[in-house]
């Protein structure tokens, strides 16, 4: 199974002391192939540098998914764009809106530990990622 992978699973996965650590890895794990939006990638170097991550380190952790075998890059598409901005009620959720337009146009499930973005793609028939 493929799966679109939101941001916090990359993050919870890269954080051994994480909450949600050895389900963010095994969930990872269990998967054939990760489609991992152009969007994700822009959040983790944020959420890196919100948390004075080294940009070694940084560098480092967005290469490894980068090319990691089951990595599926999923480019920003116009629709994207106008999935978002016609659905989104304030700007804080534009981030998430793309994503989910990603998971919805690459027909995957999308996995994510954001109940409040599971309970948005619920409402647009986009399948959610369970072990």
């Amino acid at each position: 199974m493929k799966a679109i992978v939101d941001t916090n699973v990359l993050v919870f996965d890269t954080f051994e002391d994480s909450e949600f650590h050895m389900e963010a890895s095994s969930g990872l794990d269990s998967l054939d192939g990760w489609g991992l939006p152009s969007m994700v990638f822009h959040e983790l170097v944020w959420f890196f540098r919100s948390q004075k991550i080294a940009v070694s380190r940084a560098n480092a952790k967005v290469k490894e998914y980068m090319t990691n075998g089951k990595t599926t890059f999923v480019p920003c598409s116009p629709d994207d764009l106008v999935f978002a901005t016609s659905r989104m009620r304030n700007h804080l959720e534009y981030n998430d809106l793309i994503i989910l337009s990603a998971a919805g146009r690459m027909e995957l499930p999308l996995y994510s530990f954001d109940e409040a973005l599971k309970a948005t793609a619920r409402r647009h028939g986009i399948k959610l990622f369970q072990r």
